[in-house]
């Protein structure tokens, strides 16, 4: 698990350590049921507090991204995959939105693209 953090950015710790680990999951770089560096550790390696990284832990877990057992530790979970496809499917209705407003705003196609591509690289 590679993580790095910024503590000049506007993105709260928590934040920026909870995507890192979504991405890698989404991108398979971590397996089903790989164990994830524990939270206390974790803390140690990032020089942040331990509720810092039980936060961003909380959250993969509520996403259903991560399981937690007890004495054990945090494990990506088996079905990211279905993760994933929940994902696709609501960008997929976020762009149909998007599309459906930039055609009422006039905007090309070459419009949207470049709009899309500015935001993603923000």
């Amino acid at each position: 698990m590679n993580i790095h953090i910024s503590m000049q950015s506007e993105i709260p710790a928590y934040e920026q350590i909870k995507m890192q680990i979504k991405e890698q999951i989404l991108a398979g770089e971590l397996e089903p049921d790989q164990p994830l560096t524990s939270m206390r550790q974790l803390a140690r390696d990032l020089r942040v507090s331990v509720i810092t990284t039980t936060r961003a832990y909380g959250d993969l877990e509520a996403e259903g991204l991560i399981y937690m057992v007890q004495g054990r530790g945090c494990f990506v979970r088996g079905d990211a995959g279905m993760v994933r496809r929940q994902y696709m499917y609501a960008i997929d209705e976020a762009l149909k939105t998007a599309v459906s407003k930039g055609k009422a705003a006039g905007l090309s196609l070459d419009e949207l693209q470049n709009r899309l591509e500015e935001i993603f690289h923000e």
